[in-house]
């Protein structure tokens, strides 16, 4: 069913306000993630940089709050932002919160698909649906880890993982995350953060999709370039399959289908003068073809 409109009526002593909130799309088969009353934790594994996957996240945070579901959305930001993500979530002057959060290091710097148009966009979403859901939060799970120590950084996130749910005993944690902190099995000799989580209270899912081109950071370059995350078996349309074998590559519970080619989205902060190193390096991988 597109196009579904969550509404929440608030009562109050002697009047009743109405909330309605922006139109969202269910993901298929997500009612599979809200029948399982053990679960706390819920890995969505992406490739970043698109458009797409913080547009589906967005639908799926909002048919949880649907369902009834208490939800705590985690995000791979550094912890040192969590004042301007609250300012996002709660300011009455949402220009200042922006412009605060876009003046933090990981978005003028870490050009790696993380601080996109998309995710900025995918926080003001987060703010409308808690103007209805007020309990709705956000929190950053990428915390401070000791450099070159082997897995220190997966170690670090899924301790983090755990002290939010402790924090928040009565919620449903969805977790937007590279694809690879998501998996179940050790990758590269060492523990992923998803594995920190009792298996018995998490679920994994890998977002795949058609094709297409994501913003990327590799080699030290950054910008938008070919890359995907098909399922095996072919093409699945836009929907939760909870089937292991549909994953490319390595150990999860089943994919989150886009059913769609990526598109790759901008930093947020636009063109920067100077670009950080990543971009210059990418544009001089990459000149400019002489337009005719």
């Amino acid at each position: 069913m597109k196009g579904l409109i969550c509404f929440l009526v608030i009562l109050g002593t002697s009047t009743h306000a109405a909330f309605a909130l922006p139109s969202c799309s269910p993901i298929p088969e997500a009612q599979q993630i809200w029948a399982r009353s053990s679960l706390r934790w819920v890995f969505i594994g992406e490739l970043h940089g698109s458009n797409e996957t913080p547009a589906a996240f967005a639908d799926l945070v909002c048919d949880a709050l649907a369902h009834g579901k208490h939800v705590t959305v985690a995000l791979e930001r550094p912890t040192s932002e969590q004042t301007a993500l609250d300012g996002i979530l709660k300011s009455k002057n949402l220009p200042e919160a922006k412009a605060l959060l876009l003046r933090q290091p990981g978005w003028q710097e870490e050009w790696d698909g993380r601080s996109s148009e998309a995710m900025l966009r995918l926080l003001l979403s987060l703010r409308d649906l808690r103007k209805a859901y007020s309990h709705l939060s956000v929190s950053a799970f990428d915390p401070p880890y000791t450099e070159g120590t082997k897995g220190a950084r997966d170690q670090a996130l899924g301790k983090a993982l755990l002290a939010l749910a402790e924090a928040k005993p009565h919620d449903l944690i969805l977790i937007l995350t590279g694809n690879v902190h998501g998996m179940e099995a050790p990758q590269f000799g060492y523990d992923l953060a998803a594995m920190y989580i009792p298996a018995a209270e998490r679920l994994s899912l890998q977002v795949t999709d058609t094709g297409g081109e994501s913003w990327t950071k590799s080699a030290e370059a950054c910008g938008a370039s070919k890359g995907t995350v098909k399922s095996k078996g072919g093409a699945h349309p836009r929907g939760i399959f909870l089937d292991p074998t549909l994953a490319p590559f390595g150990k999860v519970d089943g994919v989150l289908s886009l059913g769609v080619p990526l598109t790759p989205s901008l930093p947020a902060v636009g063109d920067l003068s100077p670009p950080p190193a990543c971009r210059i390096k990418f544009l001089s991988q990459h000149p400019a073809t002489p337009q005719s």
